[in-house]
Formats: C-alpha cells, structure tokens, sequence
C-alpha cells in the first residue's frame, strides 16, 4: 500500500502510513503561469493500493481538481486500486434538487471522482441523505465520533450537558452523549441568510456545555447557543468541539470571546487537537 497525501494533509497522510507499515510519498503540486495545476508523486504507484488523501476546502474547487488529477495518474501508472480518502468533502448542503433547475451539487461532485474505485469521506454533511453510498455505489462516509468521545473522557472532568446547536447537528451530537452516557438538548434552527438565524429558547441544567457540532464556519450558530447559555448563567464553562472548522473570517474570535474552541484535523487550523489518523487506519486495515 502507498500513502499519499497532499501539502495540507501530510502530517495525518504520513501517521497513517507509519501506523500501517505502509510506503508514504508526498503529492507535490505546482502551477503553471495560466493558473492549471500540474500535479506529481514523488514514488511510483504501479502495482500497488494507492491510497490518496485530501482536505477539499480553502477553495473546494481546486482541491477537488487536485484531487482528480491525482487520481488520475494513479490510474494511468497502473495501480492495482484507486483509494480517496477525503478529510473533508465538500458540496454536501445541496443534497437533492431544492428549487426548480437548481444543482443537486452533492450528487454530481461525487460523480467526478470517477478514477477511485473507493472513497472514503469523514463525517460529510450529511441531512436527507444518510451515506454517500446513496449517491455512488464505491463512496462511504466514515465517522470519527469516538474519538470524540475519548477525547472528551480523557480531558473534561466533573458534570456537563452535551448541546447540538442545530437540528443537522443531532446525528452526531446524540451519539457522542449517548457514548458519554450524558443527556444531550437538541435545539431547533430556522436560517435567515448565510450570517443570520433565529434559535429555539432552551434551558441548560448544567453549570459546564459542550456544544458539539459537525462544521464551524461563520460560527454564528455556535455563538447563539454561547449568548443563550451565558444569559442563564455568566460563570458557565462552554467549549465548542467541531468536527471540520472551516473558521471563515472572525469565526474563531467570535467564538473564543466566551468559550473554549476545539476542532478535528480533518481540516489542520490550530485549534485542531483531536486527531483523526487512528479513524483511517482502522477503515483501510480493511484494504489489506
């Protein structure tokens, strides 16, 4: 098996290649004078199981180019099997056609991946639909809950009440209570505009918050649980987890004002302290 990972992602690409006595190449990628990219592995990939890994944000549209291109010259050299495992995979929102002749983009960027024989994506933004294996029979959405759960056992002590700040949250803000054995309060969200909404009124029994959710972007939603849990109570411990942290703009600061911000590495920013390398290693055992 060879890992390859590109720039973004080469810390978690060479843990999962030293935790599975696997070859590591980093995928270098430079562009030309026009703007097209020109992408190159530094091993050889023929005759083996390619494993090629990618965060696909800071501009999805070029890393899902990147992204082809690779796969395509993994393809072209002779690779006994094709191997996407995306950190973050973006176009998940629009997961079926909204309006009239508007894009169901979630099915049809999937369907650009076409030299993989298998992807692998963590925890996509999944809502009316549950895997990506319902948009194309080789992709799989892989979750990276527990560890969440581990990290939160090893570092916070004492009481606290698992939040979901959003109806899209509860798939994974339910099961890592549940796997705490804490109860968890799902609030309701109805969306404004891209920067603006309006959150139900909830109740926080708790003195400490965990707010759990699967994307900071804006972090606007995070910051209206903050404001609503610091009202009931100014001395409050509050600590976001977020799986993907996208943090456009101020969103960290807007955050860390009045709580504790704590990401994954699917996408590496400094707050990301939980790592996600032990999830792939134990999905692609299942390749040897």
């Amino acid at each position: 098996m060879l890992i390859a990972a590109f720039p973004d992602v080469k810390g978690i690409g060479m843990k999962v290649a030293k935790a599975l006595k696997a070859d590591y190449t980093t995928i270098d990628v430079r562009d030309f004078p026009d703007g097209e990219f020109n992408l190159k592995l530094r091993k050889n990939p023929g005759h083996k199981k390619v494993v090629i890994i990618n965060s696909l944000i800071k501009d999805p549209d070029e890393k899902i180019i990147e992204t082809v291109l690779a796969g395509g010259i993994v393809r072209d050299y002779g690779a006994k099997k094709a191997i996407l495992v995306a950190t973050y995979f973006p176009y998940m929102r629009q997961d079926k056609h909204f309006k009239k002749f508007d894009s169901f983009s979630s099915k049809h960027v999937v369907g650009l991946f076409r030299d993989f024989d298998k992807i692998i994506a963590i925890d996509p933004h999944l809502h009316r639909i549950h895997n990506l294996s319902q948009l194309s029979g080789k992709a799989k959405s892989i979750s990276v809950n527990n560890l969440i759960v581990n990290y939160i056992k090893k570092k916070f002590k004492g009481d606290f009440e698992i939040i979901g700040p959003d109806h899209e949250s509860k798939q994974w803000a339910r099961v890592i209570a549940k796997g705490l054995k804490k109860k968890v309060i799902i609030l309701k969200k109805t969306r404004l505009g891209d920067k603006n909404i309006r959150q139900n009124y909830a109740k926080f029994q708790k003195s400490n918050l965990i707010i759990i959710d699967d994307i900071i972007s804006t972090g606007r939603t995070l910051v209206g649980v903050i404001k609503m849990a610091k009202k009931q109570g100014a001395r409050r411990k509050i600590t976001c987890i977020g799986i993907h942290g996208i943090l456009v703009g101020n969103a960290d600061k807007l955050i860390r004002k009045h709580a504790e911000l704590i990401t994954t590495n699917t996408i590496p920013n400094k707050y990301a302290k939980i790592n996600i390398s032990p999830r792939i290693v134990e999905e692609l055992k299942k390749e040897r």
